[in-house]
């Protein structure tokens, strides 16, 4: 299982904002915060749908800008 700390780099890599992985993952923005920052311990259950929040907004990324290239779109200056 991650550490929220492996979350928190997780969803800064993929450039994810907290508020948009807390609507995938239903728990609150300040539940997401403490976790990342490790002053409370996640449920495996909470662990389980934040890590697949982020994966499933990765891929949904991946997907979109798949899309707009063979569109022969840029989507530079979109924030996905």
């Amino acid at each position: 299982m991650m550490t929220g700390t492996e979350i928190r780099a997780k969803r800064n890599a993929a450039g994810i904002a907290g508020h948009i992985v807390c609507k995938s993952a239903r728990i609150p923005r300040s539940r997401l915060s403490d976790i990342e920052r490790e002053y409370v311990n996640a449920t495996p259950g909470e662990m389980q749908r934040i890590s697949a929040a982020i994966d499933q907004i990765i891929e949904t990324k991946q997907h979109l800008t798949k899309l707009a290239d063979e569109a022969g779109l840029s989507l530079a200056g979109v924030r996905l």
